[in-house]
């Protein structure tokens, strides 16, 4: 399985893809939101922003474009769906369906979803009307795959809301805590404070501060921290930036300011950390 729409015009694309063919596409895939859905009957060894999370079976886990996802093994066993925000998120404006909504934004964790045998009957007829679409070519098959792919959306926020929020959250707590982790997104290299997304809320720090203890395992600081981290460690490992130059880039003018974030937050230093990954890369 391995089909892929893009316009040119306004870059938009959307991939459905499975089996080993999810590790060509991974390579270039920063821009795209994904579904990885572990459709076999034994575990898939995934690792995501460099973490090891086992996928169960009917299992399916939602990235955002800033998390790293690699696979260790089962890969065969996986159906992958990923798309970009020029050919979803820019037609959808409903907040938690869209591309900022809760199944991507919504929780300081990467959202993983349990299917019954229901709804595995359910998104399997979707991917099946899924894969037919994307072989007709007509003026209309941009609009027919986004509203498949709206429909899956909708599905997973329906299991999202019953397997990951507490009934006793509010609505309006659980849309700060995405509204904040949509603006970090937008911010992190230059915005480093609580206050500072506070003030973009119009909210005070001691509010956000009460919400997050109140809906997430998480800090504020600690989501903006690990945003910032995580954003060094991809250019640690996928560029040859000069280690200053990605501290600079990251919004620190001085190398030890960054050197000292870096290990604090992740435990080494910047040069460890990519003499460590470079050294994995060398292992059979």
């Amino acid at each position: 399985m391995d089909y892929f729409y893009s316009e040119k015009k306004i870059g938009a694309s959307f991939i459905l893809v499975s089996g080993d063919s999810i590790l060509e596409k991974l390579n270039g895939s920063s821009r795209f939101l994904k579904f990885f859905w572990n459709r076999g009957l034994g575990n898939v060894s995934i690792q995501i922003n460099h973490l090891p999370v086992d996928l169960m079976p009917n299992q399916i886990a939602c990235t955002t474009y800033n998390q790293e996802v690699g696979i260790s093994n089962g890969s065969q066993d996986l159906v992958a769906l990923f798309f970009n925000r020029e050919f979803y998120c820019i037609h959808t404006f409903d907040q938690e369906v869209s591309c900022n909504g809760l199944l991507f934004f919504g929780s300081d964790f990467t959202p993983i979803l349990q299917l019954d045998a229901d709804e595995t009957e359910k998104l399997n007829t979707l991917i099946h009307v899924l894969q037919q679409e994307f072989i007709i070519h007509d003026t209309n098959q941009e609009e027919m795959l986004r509203i498949l792919l709206k429909r899956f959306i909708i599905r997973l926020t329906r299991l999202a809301r019953k397997q990951l929020l507490k009934s006793t959250e509010k609505q309006e707590d659980i849309d700060l805590v995405r509204s904040f982790n949509v603006l970090v997104e937008e911010h992190f290299k230059e915005k480093k404070s609580v206050s500072e997304y506070a003030e973009l809320l119009f909210k005070s720090p001691k509010t956000l501060s009460n919400v997050f203890s109140k809906v997430s395992k998480k800090s504020p600081l600690q989501v903006i921290h690990e945003r910032i981290a995580t954003e060094a460690k991809r250019l640690l490992i996928y560029t040859d930036l000069p280690i200053k130059s990605i501290g600079y880039e990251l919004g620190y003018e001085e190398y030890a300011q960054f050197s000292k974030f870096f290990k604090k937050t992740t435990g080494i230093s910047p040069a460890e950390f990519r003499e460590s990954s470079y050294s994995n890369s060398l292992l059979p």
